[in-house]
């Protein structure tokens, strides 16, 4: 009945949970007005209760901290590709799914393209030549857009050079510009183009697609040297290897950490600090496809590749994945790095600029929840407590966590400001207090996460002045005010539009810089 209804309305029943995300987001941020004003005691204790799991939100965050370092470092030195060659095929899971051998396994390798500098192409097309997977089982796929193609894709060519004859194949795709239903800057759209032509190519070539991975790669991403065969170990043994997205869970910044201003690598550091922790401290399930990931071709073969028309590439693809396979779709880690620019202006007010526009790109994400509760409530095979947790925790990202900062250290200024009475109440006589002494509690558990962030990090240029090294001891700490700016107004400003029915005209590219 349900699906039925949701069929013939799909539109509207789409737009109505865009408004739903919204009006939950205004309504838990502008809520110390409204409650302050009608029901003072409910927002007292609202306050109280986001004050104590923000604290065991840090006591999690440490521990997954060092869990995810302690994988960390195992793994990054381990042989992966010798430990693949030790693996014995009779053993492995799934054999319906399974390579014949060893040289039968082939890595596709997509890097859209746009109109990168040569030194971006030399630092990640010198870490793909640099793999222990050998080159000659690694297909790489570059999608072009149109506006540049010419230039760079002889820009990578001039890169390759002579190790363009290593590979299994070099394949280039030029994705044109204008096409009717593409999201402008988005790059789902050229990935789906480049995927697909690929895809085609390979089958007109009598390759065996069955036993191909397929890795999704930005241009400036530096894949450490191990990073393909990690992939493969644990593609390898895994069980209903098409049922899973393999994922790093340490993106690192090292490119250019040392070049941006102060802002870029603490949001840059968070990035990472806050992915590691995540796949360190849980072992749910219920976590989405982020930047650079893998999974069978197969797999992306039957999700129809990328959605060209929303502009979230990866976190829609994930739930492109998890509907074919009907909701039995879950994310594997590995703990081997790969490095990504940080956000990089031309000058010092730019960078600023292209990182706010960045992370209002990120926030249009939010667009995944209609789409997914939408999926919901048509597919019946997907089981009701999965969609019921993965209802909870799309809350929990896109409305509690973008705005409890906000409400914990502006609330109970913002009530006593709306209605003073409150003040002179025995239930929030004591509360500024009590929250005073858990906030302070809690910022104990900015030291291990700036122990931490000196770990994942290089060391600071050596020509750098002694003061300049010391404040970035600061910057750990900072977190505080990256959590009130960056990591707030732009996840609000973005689900804002959302709500609102408006569409970014442009989902900006972030310009590589070198």
């Amino acid at each position: 009945m349900v699906a039925k209804f949701v069929e013939k309305h799909q539109k509207q029943v789409h737009r109505f949970f865009e408004i739903f995300l919204g009006l939950m987001t205004w309504g838990l941020l502008t809520s110390p007005v409204w409650l302050g004003i009608i029901y003072p005691e409910a927002i007292v204790y609202m306050l109280t209760f986001f004050t104590v799991y923000w604290s065991y939100m840090g006591l999690k965050h440490t521990l997954g901290l060092f869990f995810g370092y302690f994988r960390y470092r195992k793994e990054r030195q381990n042989e992966w590709w010798e430990e693949c060659k030790k693996l014995d095929f009779s053993e492995l899971p799934d054999k319906e799914t399974l390579p014949q051998d060893l040289s039968q396994l082939f890595h596709f390798v997509l890097i859209p393209a746009v109109n990168e500098p040569r030194a971006v192409f030399e630092d990640s097309l010198g870490a793909v030549c640099s793999q222990s997977f050998p080159l000659n089982q690694i297909v790489l796929v570059f999608t072009l857009e149109e506006k540049f193609a010419e230039e760079t894709a002889e820009r990578i060519k001039s890169v390759l050079g002579q190790k363009m004859n290593d590979f299994h194949k070099v394949l280039f795709y030029i994705h044109p510009r204008g096409i009717s239903g593409e999201a402008i800057g988005d790059g789902g759209a050229n990935r789906a183009w480049g995927t697909r032509h690929a895809v085609e190519d390979l089958r007109r070539m009598g390759e065996n697609l069955r036993n191909y991975i397929f890795n999704n790669m930005d241009s400036d991403h530096v894949l450490h040297k191990e990073y393909l065969s990690r992939v493969a170990h644990l593609y390898l043994n895994s069980d209903k290897r098409d049922n899973h997205f393999y994922s790093s869970a340490v993106p690192l910044f090292e490119n250019n950490l040392w070049r941006v201003p102060m802002m870029m690598r603490i949001e840059a550091a968070a990035v990472t600090l806050g992915v590691v922790s995540d796949w360190g401290a849980s072992k749910s399930s219920m976590k989405k496809t982020f930047s650079a990931f893998s999974t069978s071709l197969q797999t992306l073969i039957d999700a129809d590749y990328f959605n060209v028309s929303l502009g979230a590439d990866d976190t829609i693809f994930y739930w492109r994945a998890f509907f074919a396979r009907d909701g039995d779709f879950e994310g594997k880690p590995h703990f081997v790095p790969y490095s990504a620019d940080a956000v990089e202006g031309k000058t010092y007010l730019e960078s600023h600029k292209s990182l706010y526009k960045q992370l209002l790109r990120w926030g249009w994400g939010a667009i995944d929840f209609p789409l997914s509760i939408t999926e919901f409530l048509k597919n019946k095979k997907i089981p009701r407590m999965k969609k019921i947790q993965w209802f909870f925790r799309h809350i929990k990202d896109r409305v509690f966590l973008v705005n409890v900062v906000f409400l914990i250290t502006f609330g109970f200024g913002i009530v006593t400001l709306v209605n003073p009475l409150v003040k002179q109440s025995n239930f929030a006589y004591s509360l500024p207090r009590i929250m005073s002494i858990i906030l302070t509690m809690t910022l104990i558990f900015l030291l291990p996460g700036a122990y931490y962030r000196k770990k994942f990090m290089s060391s600071p240029p050596k020509e750098w002045s002694v003061w300049k090294k010391i404040l970035v001891w600061f910057e750990g700490p900072l977190i505080m005010l990256n959590l009130l700016t960056y990591s707030f107004v732009p996840w609000v400003h973005a689900q804002t539009k959302i709500l609102l029915g408006q569409r970014i005209k442009d989902l900006y590219h972030t310009p590589k810089m070198r």
